[in-house]
């Protein structure tokens, strides 16, 4: 390896009480609820849109409420509330959400699943951020560190403006990958090898009916939504089927690893979802690695989809319309941090003086589930990486054994944890301590004052 020596003399551009680097699911949140109270916030994003895999992959929102539906008799309970409900009531007003639907078929998976328009979306998060006075720069990266001693006081970016800095009291890491977290000398463990990435799609011109039709009349369907849309003839919303039962399917997609489909339709001829391409294993903080799953996964969607036209009912006029910026990531680096939550507390419902939010869905469901339709916990340490100071974490990169990973990663849950993440930040900014150091009754007094569920 040849190596060049860099001497660099970076501006220190901004200043501010917090900096929440990715405005992905968590970080959106996460920047709104430091800026309402509060403290000046800086929000970094790659792209030109906020929301990261909410809107570019993940599909519906998993999960606001308990599984209630797996366990005849159990309360249906909305367990995230806060912002992330604030969220889908501003997407419901303006007619970018049916609003949380009951599943007709699937309801021991997911009993309620949330849809939202992206595009509406995109424009509603901008507004929600504007409103609070969050500064958000697109097009960045954020490729380093400040630190005095084992404090984090700042963050380095690139963008078109080159090479800036932006000083900061308290730094959150949303980046997914823990980039930040990483380089501020975290320790941290990759997890890639355990679990895959995908890469959804969309189809225009698909004949729904014509499709849920075929399906049940082969006995396919195992997750089925019905409700209003925007024409006559179609009220096919979320609709999942095991395309394995066809010999020609089950072949190539065996092969490939790819899965399911599962997805869903907000409008007419559009099915806007469908999600089944896979790969295994795949180290995406690695350049090489993530251009190459980049280019396979493309190959295997264009692939699956001429398929879908050339043998299923429904699919004959269809054609791809909608690929997502980058393949979904599920796990890559995981930060060491006080707690790292276990798949037994999980499924056992376990609760701690600590916790600063709950959740009650596993993506595994209903091989795994959490205990008669429950909740469970997440401590405000399991947010606090060990060894480091002026810095949280949050989202997909908190839990370092996939069974829990696959509860703690999901959408809502991520909002959640940013509401919790954002609102610390901006307590500690105010009162000039550590995260570390917050009084944790304050912020969860706090989080409640705001809506956020307790129990």
């Amino acid at each position: 390896m040849r190596y060049i020596n860099e001497t660099l003399q970076t501006p220190v551009r901004y200043e501010c009480d917090v900096v929440v680097a990715g405005g992905g699911t968590t970080g959106f949140v996460a920047a709104l609820a430091a800026a309402r109270n509060g403290a000046k916030v800086i929000l970094l994003e790659r792209y030109n849109f906020i929301g990261g895999t909410m809107i570019n992959g993940a599909g519906p929102l998993h999960s606001y409420f308990n599984l209630y539906k797996a366990f005849p008799g159990v309360e249906k309970i909305q367990v995230v509330k806060g912002i992330a409900q604030e969220i889908i009531d501003r997407m419901v007003e303006c007619g970018g959400s049916p609003g949380h639907l009951e599943q007709e078929i699937g309801g021991d998976y997911d009993s309620v699943i949330t849809i939202i328009d992206w595009e509406i979306f995109k424009g509603v998060a901008f507004d929600m951020l504007e409103e609070a006075g969050v500064k958000v720069l697109l097009h960045v990266m954020a490729v380093d560190v400040m630190k005095e001693g084992d404090a984090v006081t700042g963050v380095i970016i690139e963008g078109k403006s080159g090479r800036e800095a932006i000083a900061t009291k308290v730094l959150i890491d949303t980046t997914g990958d823990g980039d930040c977290a990483a380089k501020a000398g975290a320790k941290y463990i990759k997890m890639h090898s355990s679990t895959t990435i995908g890469m959804p799609f969309g189809m225009c011109n698909v004949d729904m009916p014509r499709l849920l039709e075929f399906l049940e009349e082969n006995d396919m369907v195992n997750q089925l939504i019905r409700g209003k849309k925007d024409i006559e003839g179609d009220d096919v919303i979320r609709l999942g089927f095991e395309l394995k039962k066809i010999p020609i399917f089950k072949e190539f997609m065996e092969k490939t690893g790819m899965w399911g489909p599962l997805g869903f339709s907000l409008h007419g001829y559009n099915y806007g979802y469908i999600n089944s391409a896979s790969l295994r294993g795949i180290d995406t903080t690695d350049t090489v690695t993530y251009s190459n799953a980049e280019m396979t996964m493309r190959k295997q969607v264009m692939t699956f989809a001429a398929m879908l036209k050339e043998h299923i009912p429904g699919f004959e006029n269809a054609y791809v319309n909608w690929t997502p910026v980058s393949v979904g990531v599920r796990y890559t680096r995981v930060i060491e941090c006080g707690h790292d939550m276990s798949l037994d507390e999980i499924v056992n419902c376990a609760r701690f003086d600590d916790e600063v939010m709950l959740y009650g869905f596993h993506d595994c469901a209903p091989r795994i589930m959490i205990k008669n339709g429950g909740y469970y916990g997440i401590p405000y340490r399991a947010f606090i990486p060990n060894g480091v100071e002026g810095l949280l974490v949050a989202g997909r990169l908190i839990t370092s054994t996939w069974d829990a990973h696959m509860s703690t990663r999901n959408t809502v849950s991520c909002m959640a944890q940013g509401e919790a993440v954002g609102t610390a930040a901006a307590l500690s900014a105010k009162q000039g301590k550590a995260p570390r150091d917050l009084d944790v009754n304050l912020l969860r007094d706090t989080l409640r004052a705001q809506g956020v569920f307790l129990g």
